[in-house]
C-alpha cells in the first residue's frame, strides 16, 4: 500500500471514531491532565490528525485552543511511526526552526509525543506534552506516556462502539415500534 492509500485509510479510522468536534469527556481530560503531571510539562494535549488540521479532543496548558493547521503541528510528525516523538528542543531542530508556534505563541521548545495506534495500524493522533524550555523526558515519563496514549485510545475505540451500539439499539427499538404500530393497525 502506497503512503497515499495509508493516509487514506488513516483518515477514514479517524472518521470512523466519530471524535472531531465533539465535546470535552472527562476521560481525555483525566489523561490529558495526568500527562502534564507526570511529565511535568505545563501543556498536554489529545490531538487527532485530520486532512488539513489537527484537533484537540483534550487538552491542559492551552485555554481557548481546539485545533491549529496541520502543515505547523509537531503531531504530523509524531504519526509517521508508531515509536515516541521526541524533540528536545524545537528552536535547534530544522524541521521545526521556523515553525510559527516555535517562533511566537505558545513559543514550543520540547515536544513529546505518543501516537494514538488503532489496532489496524493507523496512527489517528498523539498524547503530547509541550514545554516551553528544552529538555527531554526520562525512561519512567516515556514509558507512562506511552501507557497513557494506549489508554486514550482504548477510551476512543470503546466510545465508537458505545455509539454503534446506542446507533443499533435505537433502530432495533424504532423497528419494533413500527412492527407494533403495524400490527396494531
Amino acid at each position: 500500500m502506497d503512503e497515499q492509500d495509508q493516509e487514506t485509510k488513516r483518515i477514514a479510522r479517524l472518521r470512523e471514531l466519530l471524535i472531531l468536534d465533539s465535546e470535552p469527556e472527562p476521560v481525555f481530560d483525566s489523561i490529558v491532565a495526568l500527562a502534564s503531571e507526570v511529565c511535568g510539562a505545563p501543556i498536554a494535549l489529545v490531538s487527532l490528525v485530520d486532512t488539513e488540521r489537527q484537533w484537540f479532543k483534550a487538552g491542559v496548558g492551552l485555554p481557548g485552543v481546539q485545533e491549529t493547521p496541520r502543515d505547523v503541528a509537531f503531531c504530523a510528525y509524531a504519526i509517521a511511526d508508531d515509536v515516541l516523538f521526541e524533540v528536545p528542543d524545537a528552536a535547534l531542530d530544522p524541521r521545526f526552526v521556523d515553525n510559527p508556534l516555535v517562533t511566537g505563541d505558545p513559543d514550543i521548545r520540547f515536544y513529546a509525543g505518543a501516537p494514538l495506534v488503532l489496532p489496524g495500524g493507523e496512527r489517528v493522533g498523539t498524547l503530547c506534552v509541550i514545554d516551553r524550555v528544552a529538555r527531554r523526558l526520562d525512561e519512567s515519563q516515556k514509558k507512562t506516556l506511552r501507557a497513557l496514549a494506549r489508554i486514550a485510545t482504548d477510551a476512543l475505540i470503546g466510545r465508537r462502539e458505545l455509539i454503534q451500539r446506542a446507533v443499533s439499539v435505537r433502530g432495533q427499538f424504532e423497528q419494533a415500534l413500527a412492527d407494533k404500530d403495524s400490527q396494531y393497525r
